[in-house]
């Protein structure tokens, strides 16, 4: 009987590991996977909501509304009004002008490795009040500050009345139509000349979650005319999700500017506008992880295929300890991008200045890779020759280990990141076919 020829023993060997640990990085990949995605969408719906109880969720603003002078105020004992009278002036007053500028600074607050679509808000509205009466009218204003602001926080809130500042304008507004309960707010009463107008002015600060909503009212003696502008800063992502069309977008370089131009608008203008989630870094480690399987099997074939080609000495346990150092690389990359520095943890108790630091996820992976792929690159140079090791190891490890790995963490450029991934592949065949002539 015939010897087995060393050269189909030794190729046994590299596709017997080959095999084994295929197995082991396609189930490790799958279950670290669906861990990491799993782990997401518990952790972030949790987070959510443990955020909302800072941010105050959504912000839904409502439109301010006129209501009939209070039979107690000073406004009404001293006019002598009438339930009639205070009756006719609110039927015959209408908003006729909305003029409202919003500036959202997204505040994205990451928890772990989740980001919580939070932002800070400026809201600033002119309203224009038309009394159609051939004599005085006397109404009250009332604006709503955003819903669920007994959790929320209000800040810089005016009421500015025809250039003037309303003093001590914040009470409660009485539960009516619009309100099911008593709503904190802001509120005024005042005169309105005979067929005349009076501008009034109402500006605040807060932060919110998600979603910003204004509900407007409809003008019931005809049209108004609505004018809003929404500026999204730290972003450019957004979605008008209901609501009037949008008339204007402008785009800046972290920035998107929408704006609502509706001259005598007879219908109720609402708007509704999201703003977009940032990408997670634990959803872009469960992409990475899902890679894993397929990038290995080519990279291994391509380093073995290329290691045998030019009799470069490396065995198949070289072959093993590559791929544990492969392995390795994935789980190092997914903890440091957790990594974070708590300042009130008691291993910093002794320091006189710590700040909070979180890994940022490119950062992770920079350290991940440099240190895993300077190993690699060094045991193929140890096993077979340095020229083979920078000339084929080291491109081979940028590719497979570093760019390909890291182009699904950009899910809107993957495919064509893939197809530059491809051609720098063939280029280090051609790379190898003229190693091979010299």
């Amino acid at each position: 009987m015939n010897d087995i020829p060393k050269s189909k023993t030794k190729y046994g060997s590299f596709i017997a590991i080959g095999i084994v640990m295929t197995i082991f990085v396609t189930v490790f990949s799958l279950i670290m996977s669906l861990v990491a995605a799993s782990r997401n969408n518990l952790v972030s719906r949790d987070l959510y909501y443990e955020t909302s109880n800072i941010y105050g969720g959504p912000i839904n603003q409502s439109a301010p509304m006129l209501e009939m002078v209070d039979e107690k105020s000073d406004l009404y004992l001293m006019n002598k009004l009438s339930p009639v009278r205070v009756k006719k002036y609110v039927d015959n007053t209408s908003l006729v002008s909305t003029d409202g500028n919003v500036t959202i600074n997204a505040d994205f607050v990451k928890k772990g490795l989740a980001y919580q679509p939070t932002y800070k808000v400026q809201f600033s509205a002119e309203y224009v009040l038309r009394n159609s009466l051939d004599e005085t009218g006397f109404v009250a204003f009332d604006f709503p500050f955003p819903s669920g602001t007994d959790s929320n926080e209000i800040s810089n809130a005016k009421l500015v009345v025809d250039g003037k500042e309303v003093e001590n304008s914040k009470t409660l507004l009485s539960a009516s139509d619009y309100y099911s309960t008593e709503v904190p707010g802001l509120h005024w009463e005042g005169e309105i000349g005979a067929n005349a107008s009076k501008t009034v002015q109402v500006t605040y600060d807060t932060v919110g979650i998600s979603t910003f909503d204004y509900t407007g009212i409809e003008n019931s003696k005809g049209a108004q005319d609505f004018n809003f502008e929404m500026t999204i800063s730290g972003t450019r992502g957004y979605d008008v999700i209901g609501g009037l069309s949008v008339d204007e977008r402008e785009f800046g370089e972290d920035y998107v500017k929408l704006s609502w131009n509706k001259t005598n608008l007879f219908s109720k203008p609402n708007i509704s506008v999201s703003v977009a989630e940032r990408l997670n870094p634990s959803t872009q480690v469960s992409r990475v992880y899902f890679t894993m399987a397929p990038i290995y099997v080519v990279f291994m074939i391509v380093l073995v295929f290329l290691a045998l080609k030019f009799n470069t000495g490396f065995k198949p346990f070289d072959m093993f300890l590559v791929s544990v150092l492969y392995i390795v690389f994935f789980p190092f990359f997914h903890y440091l991008s957790s990594f974070t520095i708590d300042p009130t943890m008691e291993i910093f108790s002794s320091f006189k200045t710590v700040s909070y630091y979180s890994m940022p996820l490119y950062l992770a992976f920079g350290l991940a890779w440099a240190i895993v792929g300077i190993l690699i690159v060094y045991l193929i140079g140890r096993v077979t020759r340095l020229k083979f090791a920078l000339g084929v190891g080291l491109p081979a490890l940028v590719l497979f280990m570093g760019f390909f790995p890291l182009v699904v963490t950009i899910p809107e450029y993957s495919i064509l990141l893939v197809l530059f991934g491809v051609i720098a592949l063939l280029a280090i065949v051609v790379q190898t076919r003229s190693m091979k002539k010299a």
